[in-house]
């Protein structure tokens, strides 16, 4: 009977433990491929400095994007991360460009 509630005990032991580990590496998982998506600074200033050279038809949407992509915050180990998505480029490509027509 000793043997037995003993086995019990450290079977219960074991299964809190591999609990709080699964919890743990879940918790690494989900911080290590969060992303912050954006737009930086850097970036905004990228697109802003090629407005007029978009305007007049001397670099296309795309030249721009992949120089404002340059400036993507990889972060470390890819954690905090902060990757443009076209979408993100294309509005605020649009909003900069209402801004200066007005």
């Amino acid at each position: 009977m000793e043997k037995s509630l003993e086995v019990l005990k450290v079977n219960h032991l074991y299964l809190k433990m591999n609990l709080n580990n699964k919890i743990v590496i879940l918790l690494m998982i989900l911080i290590s491929t969060n992303s912050y998506s954006g737009i930086n600074d850097k970036q905004k200033t990228v697109i802003k400095s090629q407005l007029f050279l978009l305007n007049e038809g001397m670099l296309s949407k795309k030249d721009v994007f992949e120089k404002a992509k340059l400036f993507d915050n990889k972060g470390f180990f890819g954690m905090n991360s902060d990757v443009m998505t076209q979408e993100e480029f294309d509005n605020f490509l649009e909003k900069e460009e209402r801004g200066t027509h007005h």
